[in-house]
């Protein structure tokens, strides 16, 4: 399939696509009924708008039942937040106060995260779209009960639609996590190609790590709350989705353990063909990985095959010739090296294999054991909302709390400036008329406005890039026809495509919405143009003042990126301690060999391992926004940047010897002493460090092991250093 094809087809079958295209047609609907049918197109309005709020909230992500309980609580809140907002609307100086009580209160649930902040600003929508005209309380009560009657008729719709499309949903987001994990194995690739710049590689590997972790513990999410029933085989849709998320997790960890030392390797091997072998391995590997999961999201079998017996094969001859040249005696520990890389690289192909032949596959076995619910539920993201992170964060310590006053400060003060300009200038028509939405200028502040100043920026300029080429295509379209069926064929696919792109490409997600927008207005309004020219005036000044404002009680990276560090440094030091818990386990043990869910030290290692991931992926989104801050608030770059890399390199290798050692009979004292001194060098209450052996055993069983182990003591070395030189330690 042609690339651009294959691409569109991607997108058509991904989960921002279907998630879009539910919400557009859940708030279309209410109008397109009430006007075609019953010929009541202001009750649809109203129906729609109540529609928003949970239409808002129903995002990309999250469980099903998380995402209806948010959906609820939405309408209830919205609901609340419209009425208070109309019955207000006629006392200025009442509706300034509501507007800023609300304002602060919605978004200061931001402290629940990215879910949190989709319910605060869908009840602020609720609110703005209340506030622009003054009601009697009679028409305040009943456009609240159609705002009421839109979002229930919203919930229903999108309830009906998930159920029956849910194993639709389910391998679209575990299609996303292997798209995730495919970029991320097409980026380690770069490590083995000396052309490219190594601390360049790192600065692309970390945040593809990091938004695959997240993609990862949203496939976790899905496919351990809804695994076979009761073990049973007949299920084999989900049997599936389990089988490949449990060979995702296992390429992860393979693709993990086999981090090394790239800069002495690519010193040692720079003209030799063997990172060649390397490099082409992933890459092939990375593509087989993108059509798996293009064929799973169309819940088609794989119809593409890939195989890596070539590079494999020419791998060993390399490693042959090598060791006809004597670097197993003259080089032993990276003889082992490049062993244990071509050995990860066999497993992972065979990984990816057993991932495609499960698509291909028509009668499914659950791969390892399905009855593991009580442990699995460990490592589902809790879903409890608490009083308790609201109440924590309820002083200037907090960046939600700076985040919410100074929001609250800017929509007050646009509030204060169209009032001014109102009771001025409020004779003159073409003033009236850039007037008479100044809410919009609201909206811009709460879409774009951040806690962090590079976020703030960021979606400043998307939203003005967005809006303003918008405009012009309106102007555009409009001059070309006003045949109202051709601008109702493009403003409902531009109103589903700005919701699809909203999460991944915010500019053209703006573009797309304005236009939708504006031809909504258009049939509102026919023939007045002069909406267009306001609603960039009003996208301008909102960008404007909330750029402007975003000193106020300023939040940088510098001030939560420390405590970050240490989190990721202490994460860190658990996963060792974990690992060695689960070692000694075994060796006092050899029946709990095995690495099953019922070694509870062993699931504890792999849960130390997830939340290890969780902290360094805090630490690393914190650090490179502190790199897209202005430099006067950067701190301690180079030190953090090198924690940041050495914290990857430890975890890895942790990963990397965890089963070798398991598997030993025994592990040597200088062995055991070595992991004891990298403990000690990650704990910070440490009040002595056990001193690293000055050898550590090489021959037979052990040989594997010692590269690693030294490469983990001193990457632990380093980060103890620079957190030493930086307070952390």
């Amino acid at each position: 399939m042609d690339i651009r094809a294959e691409n569109f087809v991607k997108f058509f079958y991904s989960s921002n696509f279907f998630h879009g295209t539910r919400q557009a047609t859940g708030v279309l609907l209410p109008v397109l009924v009430m006007a075609g049918f019953f010929n009541e197109p202001m009750i649809g309005v109203a129906l729609a708008t109540g529609a928003l709020c949970p239409a808002i909230i129903d995002q990309v992500g999250g469980t099903k039942r998380s995402r209806l309980n948010e959906m609820l609580g939405g309408i209830v809140l919205g609901q609340l937040s419209g009425l208070i907002t109309g019955l207000a609307s006629p006392y200025p100086a009442l509706l300034w106060l509501a507007v800023s009580a609300q304002v602060f209160f919605y978004s200061m649930l931001s402290v629940y995260g990215r879910r949190g902040g989709l319910i605060g600003f869908g009840c602020l929508l609720q609110m703005m779209l209340s506030m622009h005209t003054p009601v009697s309380v009679d028409e305040a009560l009943t456009h609240t009960s159609y705002t009421a009657m839109g979002g229930v008729f919203y919930i229903l719709y999108s309830t009906s639609i998930s159920h029956l499309f849910k194993l639709r949903e389910e391998r679209q987001t575990l299609s996303a996590a292997l798209y995730a994990t495919a970029a991320y194995v097409s980026t380690r690739a770069d490590f083995y190609d000396t052309h490219k710049n190594l601390d360049d590689s790192y600065r692309r590997l970390i945040p593809q790590m990091v938004a695959m972790t997240e993609q990862h513990q949203s496939a976790r999410d899905v496919v351990l709350r809804n695994l076979p029933r009761d073990n049973d085989a007949s299920d084999q849709q989900r049997i599936l989705l389990w089988n490949v998320f449990i060979d995702m997790i296992a390429l992860l960890d393979t693709m993990v353990a086999s981090q090394t030392d790239y800069a002495t390797l690519r010193a040692r091997f720079q003209d030799h063909d063997i990172l060649l072998f390397m490099r082409d391995t992933l890459f092939k590997i990375s593509r087989t990985l993108n059509r798996t999961a293009f064929s799973l999201a169309r819940n088609k079998p794989v119809d593409y095959r890939n195989s890596v017996k070539a590079e494999l094969r020419a791998m060993e001859y390399e490693l042959l010739q090598l060791k006809q040249d004597g670097i197993q005696r003259t080089e032993p520990e990276t003889y082992l090296l490049l062993v244990q890389i071509v050995r990860r690289l066999r497993n992972a192909s065979r990984f990816v294999d057993r991932i495609a032949d499960n698509l291909r596959g028509t009668r499914l076995e659950p791969v390892n054991r399905l009855k593991r619910d009580h442990s699995l539920r460990r490592f589902i993201t809790p879903q409890a909302i608490t009083l308790a992170p609201l109440k924590r964060n309820l002083n200037l310590n907090s960046s939600i709390f700076r985040y919410a006053l100074r929001t609250t400060f800017v929509v007050t003060l646009v509030l204060l400036i169209s009032t001014v300009v109102s009771l001025v200038y409020g004779h003159s028509a073409i003033v009236r008329a850039f007037t008479s939405h100044s809410y919009w200028i609201i909206l811009t502040v709460l879409i774009i406005m951040r806690p962090g100043f590079a976020l703030t920026r960021q979606r400043t300029i998307g939203r003005l890039a967005g809006t303003l080429a918008g405009c012009l295509i309106t102007i555009a379209l409009f001059n070309l026809t006003s045949n109202p069926f051709i601008l109702i064929a493009i403003m409902i696919p531009a109103m589903v495509l700005g919701n699809a792109f909203v999460l991944t490409n915010y500019p053209l997600s703006s573009l797309l919405m304005t236009i939708y927008i504006l031809i909504a207005f258009h049939f509102l309004s026919p023939g007045n143009l002069l909406i267009i020219g306001e609603r960039a005036l009003d996208t301008l000044a909102g960008c404007a003042l909330a750029f402007a404002c975003g000193s106020i009680l300023p939040w940088w990276e510098k001030q939560r990126i420390m405590p970050l560090a240490q989190d990721a440094i202490v994460a860190a030091h658990e996963y060792i301690l974990a690992v060695q818990a689960y070692i000694s386990s075994v060796h006092a043990d050899p029946e709990q060999k095995v690495s099953s869910a019922d070694n509870e030290r062993y699931v504890h290692a792999q849960l130390s391992r997830k939340n290890m991931h969780t902290a360094f992926g805090a630490f690393a989104d914190s650090f490179y926004r502190m790199m897209n801050e202005p430099k006067s608030k950067q701190i301690h770059i180079k030190e953090l940047n090198t924690i940041l890399v050495q914290t990857d390199a430890v975890a890895s290798q942790i990963t990397a010897i965890a089963p070798v050692l398991a598997g030993l009979d025994k592990i040597p004292p200088n062995m055991q002493q070595t992991i004891t001194n990298v403990s000690d060098l990650l704990d910070k209450d440490a009040k002595a460090i056990t001193e690293a052996p000055s050898q550590i055993e090489t021959e037979g069983q052990y040989g594997s092991v010692v590269f690693p182990l030294k490469q983990m003591q001193q990457a632990a070395l380093r980060i103890r250093q620079q957190a030493t030189n930086i307070g952390l330690m």
